[in-house]
């Protein structure tokens, strides 16, 4: 995002250095200079193609290349940060870890905008998307009414400074993007912050001076497992849990695995524990009860064991699956929590909508479900599957899903056992492949579902998957009177794939499917 315009501290090399020494990561300097500790600095960069006059420039990253930094000299570089000596005619900081030294250099650069803010963190394997877009619906539903600013948002699916909105590219943006952000809320008038916590933003440090006012980490289970990720299991818990450690308020659904570790840790750290639950007999804060699903969504009601006043009866939510409910009451927690009203609340929920995770298209003659969803690993496949089971029995499932490439070798596997225990006939498409050949991560899922028998094909052509798709349902139901769900499952709303480092634009699997819905249901009144 673009940095807007604020009354700007004046910074020089010696501050940075100064930072960076007080952490004990300073290897050495080099080209240095009496005059160097003074020289102005007006820009922080690791972009050589986005430069001004006076920049330190931060030379990060494994594929990092020399002449990059030759470029940024060109353009006015001043001095330059990095793990070794890069053998040029300006100042150098060479630091023992990169990681951090770019979150503190960001930090200063932008002012430390992260103490001017309330900012909420949400991490988990499952449902994290959707428990932030709950928690923003409700807090700019309470803080229109107060008459104050919107919520900013970070999430996986979206980006909002108060200024502009963006389609994400990382869930956990990196530090120079991450203080953008920060640095923009501020200059908007933003008080509160809603940040979507990867692991990956914890485990590589770029979260590591954020304290959340209210945190919850909402599941944990094995996802995000390769070279390039998390090594195995206890490293991604390590870094889930991470989140704990900046919380002053910890939000602990009780009817999750792990939760003792979860307790255990929060306790260690004595950070404030508030639980909730949606299970008959046991003792929380704040309980769901009598849940129902509806043809619109969910129906339940609130209870606060402190406080009965927040009690809230019959709340409706727009979205469907059981599983939201667990989601909605985390967002509901901290909302009530942080002091926002029940009418707030009502309203927020009663329209919160998340572009293309659980949106529903029923054709008008019951044919067949088209569903889109940003499903991507074990926990969600299962939960979504076994909702469908429950909500839309006696139906057919085709399933349009891919896996990343690159990352996450683990859940290949876990998607061909899930499909393979569930679906019917599944097309097996493109999902951010990166560099790695399609064929090679279909060779990781397709052993599963062949030993469940159920019957695939293959185009790395999104598209092409959910027309065939829909077609084969359309056609099972015609011939046969059979309904079918068809789920696009994976990209959601997203308009790119990543491939062989371009993000090529695609149709969203959202807008085909209302597309190919909206045209059955117009033919079918043709017909008439």
């Amino acid at each position: 995002m673009k940095l807007h315009d604020y009354p700007r501290q004046e910074f020089v090399l010696g501050d940075y250095l100064d930072d960076l020494k007080s952490e004990n990561i300073v290897f050495k300097t080099v080209g240095w200079s009496e005059s160097s500790a003074a020289l102005p600095v007006t820009q922080v960069s690791y972009d050589s193609r986005k430069l001004q006059e006076d920049t330190f420039f931060l030379c990060k990253g494994n594929k990092f290349k020399r002449q990059y930094l030759l470029d940024a000299i060109a353009q006015g570089t001043i001095a330059y940060l990095a793990e070794r000596d890069l053998e040029v005619d300006i100042p150098g900081i060479i630091v023992s870890d990169m990681r951090r030294a770019l979150t503190l250099c960001a930090q200063r650069y932008f002012e430390w905008p992260q103490r001017e803010l309330s900012i909420m963190g949400i991490t988990g394997t499952k449902g994290k998307s959707t428990t932030v877009t709950c928690l923003r619906a409700i807090f700019d539903e309470w803080l229109q009414r107060t008459g104050k600013a919107p919520a900013g948002f970070i999430s996986s699916i979206e980006e909002f400074d108060g200024f502009t909105s963006e389609e994400s590219v990382l869930t956990t943006p990196e530090p120079i993007e991450l203080y953008t952000i920060l640095r923009n809320c501020v200059t908007a008038g933003i008080e509160h912050v809603i940040l979507e916590s990867s692991s990956q933003g914890f485990k590589y440090g770029r979260l590591d001076d954020i304290e959340f006012s209210f945190a919850s980490i909402l599941n944990i289970a094995e996802d995000h497992i390769s070279d390039i990720e998390h090594k195995d299991f206890d490293d991604y818990k390590a870094a889930k849990l991470a989140l704990i450690d900046h919380s002053e308020k910890l939000v602990v659904n009780l009817d999750v695995d792990l939760k003792d570790l979860i307790l255990e840790k929060a306790t260690k750290q004595q950070v404030e524990v508030i639980t909730l639950s949606m299970k008959e007999g046991v003792e929380a804060d704040y309980r769901a009860e009598n849940i129902r699903s509806t043809a619109d969504g969910l129906l339940f009601d609130v209870r606060c064991k402190a406080v009965p006043d927040r009690d809230i009866k019959d709340l409706f939510v727009s979205l469907h699956g059981h599983f939201n409910t667990d989601n909605a009451m985390v967002a509901i927690t901290i909302a009530l929590e942080s002091g926002a009203d029940e009418a707030s609340i009502r309203q927020a929920l009663s329209e919160v909508a998340v572009s293309g995770r659980m949106m529903l298209f029923p054709t008008d003659d019951g044919a067949l479900l088209g569903l889109v969803d940003y499903a991507h690993n074990k926990l969600s496949f299962e939960a979504l599957f076994q909702w469908l089971h429950k909500d839309y029995p006696n139906h057919k499932y085709i399933a349009i899903f891919g896996s990343t490439g690159d990352k996450a070798v683990n859940r290949r596997r876990e998607l061909g056992i899930a499909a393979g225990k569930y679906a019917d006939l599944v097309y097996l498409t493109s999902d951010d492949v990166g560099y790695e050949p399609f064929d090679s991560i279909n060779a990781d899922i397709i052993p599963h579902l062949d030993s469940y028998e159920v019957p695939w094909t293959a185009d790395p052509v999104r598209e092409n998957c959910l027309r065939e798709a829909f077609a084969k349902a359309v056609d099972l139901y015609r011939e046969t009177g059979q309904q079918s769900v068809v789920l696009a499952l994976g990209k959601g709303d997203e308009s790119s794939v990543y491939r062989a480092g371009v993000y090529e634009p695609i149709n969203s699997d959202l807008k085909v499917m209302k597309q190919l819905v909206g045209e059955y249901n117009a033919s079918l009144k043709q017909g008439e």
